[in-house]
């Protein structure tokens, strides 16, 4: 990045702030904007939480680190200008209404204080503030006196009916309120509710949290109570209720709700419940279009069984994933029945269809280290292919790009400035089922698996060479719960052939020293078996830290290595092992990816990253393949560098080449902040390497050592710019490479100072 690009953006960042600095001559005369908002507890050695507290503050200042006043600004430029067109269109999309210290205010959110203080056991608690006003700006302290607490001497729970009490007792130990605790309303809240859950599980359809509550007696001289729950006499909350009839509509219209279906079809089903079977009745409007043995794993509601709310929840979840549906609906009727007879419910499913085919074009230009280009790609899907959810992918793509001659050399005469050329084909088909002979319906229902197999085939038409490149894998996912989720892919396949080699370009590879380099130019085969976890603790739609785990590992070669010396696999003269002429790889392979993210409120976060990689080549290679290596560098690790100019290890680099090794550690570290509107900004901190298995005598220092990798630790630093319009996050990151993993001549790592060393960083999404 160039100094005068550097002054520029350094230039725009000092206006936005700038501009934005002076609010105080808008402010009123007598009004204060509230710059800061601080609990302090007046006692020490409580169990009382200070951000629990600060959420029911209603004066809070529109900032956090680093933002601007700019939202304010605009609202006072609107308010001086209320009729411009100009200044009610930018104060609608990014003005912000401004926060002035407000006595009543300020006592209504000590109120709210007060009043979950007692919620928490801290009864008659008492909550004040004072202000500090200053330059048109206010401090507000609020300051809380904490009452001796309430502890739960006795906690009890009342229940006649000993089924009921069985119910609802069964891992009481798993209740948040228990005898000599604090008291706490919200646990017993909680408490209700996993009840309920429970109970809903057990059959009891109608039972809701409205039918527990909760008496409370308080000794006010020894500040204890006793808790005894006790339920509301509601006889239709206490009546169990069993599946009767299921009937299931796999098109259903709700423009023809009230029609009658055109078909009907009976299904027996194993449930794996005990050998017992279920008989469903499948209504159609028109054309079925799927086969109902398709939902055999994914109706988990049993007839004959008790209402179970889990099985409701895992049979959305089941249909949610195929595909081909756009809404799900599970509907329960009550049946009338005589007396002294069990209480039955009906069960019905619709699901609205997806359109079973479409189409999707996509075109883009492409700038590949200067290199100018175009692509573009057709894409079909088909969301039932053989009547079984089954989605279908197939996509075409091609590109054209004006590639840099090796020395500057000239094309020759009548050859397009575009001299690469590329296509491909892939396809792919997804079964919602597993594809084995072992398959188990138990498993099925369980883990809700799938099975994908793909094929595809890219071919790279360049000035100096043609690479094609054939892919083939056959693989499995599930997931066991919402958090844990699994791949197994025991087939995968990808070849990689070159051909039509220049010969300027021939030589070009003789001259080169570097065997990691000229690998990228190899015929090589990798032919193995891969295995991923995934582990997360977010939840959908839901705000709060969270933790990321993600291992990988995987193998190649193995297999082809036991038929060594056959008519299958040959020897080649350098002594390496051969398949229809093309070099195996051999190696294992595994990463591990932990991501923490840490919400400090208002759009606050840390967030951390640590990977670990390594791949150990034996066998039939040297090195791991260019395509499995690891590399460091890029806008998704370490931003000092560009993509794959980093190491390996501590090298000194003399061309530049690309450079990837066998082994990678990086860690990285973000503060993300909110600015202004749909800007957010993050500081960032970046370290790690990569490194060379075994010693390279092309790339000297580059194999990893115990006693040296430390010191071949990389470091960037920088700050960046994110913008969030909900459906698309574009991120500029302007890093400074500070320590290189090789010294200069001054025996020195450190490099500052430099303007050369900045990088700006371009991506979509999140680094991590």
């Amino acid at each position: 990045m160039s100094g005068k690009r550097i002054h520029i953006l350094i230039g725009l960042l000092a206006v936005l702030f700038a501009t934005s600095c002076n609010i105080n001559r808008f402010v009123p005369e007598g009004k204060y904007l509230v710059q800061k908002n601080t609990v302090t507890i007046e006692k020490k050695k409580t169990t009382i939480s200070k951000s629990e507290l600060s959420s029911y503050i209603s004066l809070k200042p529109y900032k956090s680190t680093f933002q601007t006043k700019m939202p304010l600004w605009i609202y006072y430029k609107w308010e001086r200008n209320p009729k411009s067109k100009f200044w009610i269109w930018m104060n609608d999309r990014f003005g912000k209404e401004p926060v002035y210290y407000d006595k009543t205010g300020a006592d209504n959110s000590a109120n709210q204080m007060m009043l979950y203080l007692d919620n928490v056991g801290y009864f008659h608690s008492t909550v004040t503030h004072t202000v500090k006003a200053k330059r048109k700006r206010a401090k507000v302290t609020y300051h809380v006196y904490p009452t001796e607490p309430y502890h739960v001497k006795k906690l009890d729970h009342v229940i006649n009916d000993t089924l009921i009490k069985r119910y609802i007792m069964r891992d009481s130990a798993s209740f948040e309120l228990h005898e000599g605790d604090i008291y706490n309303a919200y646990y017993l809240d909680n408490q209700r509710s996993t009840i309920t859950e429970r109970m809903k599980n057990s059959g009891y359809f109608f039972f809701n949290n409205d039918d527990i509550y909760f008496e409370v007696d308080s000794n006010f001289m020894n500040h204890t109570m006793e808790i005894t729950m006790k339920l509301k006499d509601n006889e239709l909350a206490f009546r169990k209720y069993y599946i009767r009839d299921i009937s299931i509509y796999p098109n259903f219209n709700i423009f023809r709700m009230f029609d009658k279906p055109t078909d009907s079809v009976k299904l027996i089903v194993e449930t794996g419940f005990r050998k017992r079977t279920n008989e469903w009745d499948f209504y159609y409007f028109g054309d079925p279009q799927v086969n109902p043995q398709t939902f055999k794993q994914s109706i988990q509601i049993i007839e004959g069984l008790p209402y179970n709310l889990r099985s409701v929840t895992n049979t959305y979840r089941a249909l949610g994933n195929y595909k081909m549906f756009r809404n799900v609906n599970i509907e329960f009727d009550t049946v009338s029945s005589p007396k002294d007879t069990l209480n039955l419910l009906d069960c019905k499913i619709t699901m609205q269809q997806r359109d079973k085919h479409s189409f999707t074009v996509q075109a883009e230009g492409t700038n590949s280290d200067g290199d100018l280009g175009m692509k573009g790609s057709l894409s079909y899907t088909n969301r039932n292919a053989f009547r079984g959810a089954e989605i279908f992918q197939l996509s075409l793509r091609g590109g054209l790009e004006a590639q840099k001659l090796i020395d500057n050399q000239i094309l020759e005469s009548g050859q397009s400035v575009f001299n690469t050329r590329e296509y491909g084909i892939t396809a792919s088909l997804t079964f919602p089922k597993f594809l084995s002979p072992f398959s188990s319906l138990t498993f099925a229902r369980d883990y809700q698996p799938t099975t994908t197999v793909s094929l595809g085939f890219n071919g790279q038409i360049r000035y100096y060479y043609s690479r094609y490149i054939t892919t083939a894998s056959f693989g499995y996912d599930w997931k066991s719960n919402y958090r844990l989720g699994q791949t197994f892919t025991p087939f995968n396949l990808n070849s990689v052939k070159i051909a039509d080699v220049n010969p300027i370009f021939q030589e070009y590879l003789d001259a080169e020293t570097s065997q990691r380099k000229k690998a990228q130019y190899t015929s090589h085969l990798l032919f193995g078996a891969r295995y991923s976890l995934t582990y997360s603790t977010q939840r959908f739609n839901k705000q709060g830290s969270f933790f990321y785990i993600r291992a990988d590992f995987e193998s190649s070669g193995n297999l082809l290595s036991l038929f060594n010396n056959t008519a299958l696999v040959t020897q080649s003269e350098d002594g390496y092992h051969e398949i229809f002429g093309i070099r195996y790889a051999q190696y294992v392979r595994g990463c591990f990816d932990t991501r923490q993210h840490l919400d400090l409120g208002n759009d606050n976060w840390f967030v951390f990253r640590q990977f670990i990689g390594i791949g150990v080549p034996y066998g039939n290679s040297r090195d791991l393949p260019f395509e499995r290596s690891f590399y460091g560098g890029g806008a998704n690790g370490m931003r000092g560098w560009l993509y794959r100019t980093l190491g390996p290890g501590g090298f000194i680099p003399v061309t530049d080449i690309e450079k990837t090794g066998d082994i990678q550690l990086e860690f990285n570290a973000e503060y993300r902040f909110p600015l202004y509107n749909i800007i957010n900004g993050a500081i960032f901190f970046d370290a790690g390497n990569v490194w060379t298995f075994y010693p390279n005598e092309s790339m000297p220092d580059s194999e990893f050592n115990f006693n040296t990798f430390y010191k071949q630790i990389a470091m960037d630093a920088g700050f960046g710019l994110r913008l969030d319009v909900s459906f698309l996050l574009l991120r500029f990151d302007l890093a400074y490479a500070m320590r290189n993993p090789y010294p200069d001549s001054n025996g020195s790592h450190w490099r500052f100072g430099q303007l050369g060393n900045l990088r700006l960083q371009a991506g979509i999404g999140y680094p991590f």
